[in-house]
C-alpha cells in the first residue's frame, strides 16, 4: 500500500470536514492544518527519523555559542570530539553558582541552553569556557520537514501507520476553527486512540526521555 501523500491528506480531510469547498475552506489552510499537526505529533513522541547532529566550533575564551541551525526540538547529548568527552547538560543556577561571577577556562565538561543568539536560534554555554578550538557535536531531533503539495506531493517520514494521527489532527483543528467543538474533540480522540495502536508497534525512540533537569534522568543516560 503506497502511503498517504500530502495531498491525500488534504482531500481527507476536506472530506471529513464535510466537503468544504476551497471558496469557505482553502487547500492552503488545510494543508497549515495537517503540518500543524504534523509538528504537534512530532514534538509529542520524538521519532528516531528526525534524530540528528550539528557541531559548533568554539574559540578560546568564549563560552556562548549561537547554533547555525533554527529547528531544534530537544537536545539528546553533546559530545567534545576534539578531547573524546561527552559533555553534561547543567542549568543556569549551577553555571553561576560554579562562575561566581568570573571566568573559569579549561576543558569543557558542561553545557546548557542559555537563550537565543542575534538570529533567534538556541544558544549554548560550555562550562568551563573554552580554553581552546574544539568540535562539539551536538545531537538533537529537529522538527520535520513541511509537507508540500507542489510541485511533488510529499510524505511524512514517520512509519506509515502514523498519517492517520496527523489526518485526524487536522480534521479536529479544522472543526474547532469551523466553530464545531464537539467534532473537533471526537476527531482528537481518534487521533489518541491511533497514537496509541502506533506507538505499540513503531515507537522505538533511540534517547531515553527524562524529565529536564532530573538528577535522576540524567544518569539514566549512561544506564
Amino acid at each position: 500500500m503506497a502511503r498517504l501523500t500530502a495531498s491525500d491528506m488534504v482531500d481527507m480531510v476536506r472530506d471529513s470536514l464535510g466537503g468544504e469547498t476551497s471558496e469557505t475552506l482553502s487547500d492552503t489552510r488545510i494543508l497549515r492544518y495537517i503540518n500543524q499537526s504534523y509538528l504537534e505529533l512530532s514534538s509529542m513522541y520524538h521519532f528516531d527519523q528526525l534524530h540528528t547532529s550539528t557541531t559548533v566550533t568554539t574559540a578560546d575564551g568564549t563560552a556562548a555559542y549561537e547554533m547555525t541551525v533554527s529547528d531544534v526540538q530537544i537536545i539528546t547529548d553533546i559530545v567534545d570530539g576534539t578531547n573524546d568527552l561527552k559533555l553534561y547538560p547543567m542549568n543556569d543556577g549551577q553555571y553561576n553558582k560554579f562562575t561566581q561571577g568570573s571566568t573559569v577556562s579549561g576543558t569543557p565538561t558542561y553545557w546548557f541552553i542559555s537563550g537565543v543568539g542575534t538570529n533567534s536560534r538556541y544558544e549554548l554555554t560550555f562550562f568551563p569556557t573554552p580554553a581552546g578550538i574544539y568540535t562539539m557535536t551536538v545531537h538533537y531531533y529537529h522538527d520535520p520537514t513541511e509537507l508540500v503539495t507542489t510541485p511533488a506531493a510529499t510524505s511524512p517520514v514517520k512509519p506509515q501507520i502514523w498519517d492517520d494521527s496527523i489526518v485526524y489532527r487536522a480534521v479536529s483543528r479544522g472543526w474547532a476553527m469551523l466553530g464545531d467543538l464537539e467534532a473537533a474533540g471526537s476527531w482528537k480522540v481518534l487521533a489518541r486512540q491511533n497514537d496509541a495502536a502506533a506507538k505499540k508497534s513503531t515507537y522505538h525512540p533511540s534517547y531515553i526521555a527524562v524529565k529536564p533537569g532530573s538528577v535522576i534522568g540524567r544518569a539514566l543516560q549512561d544506564v
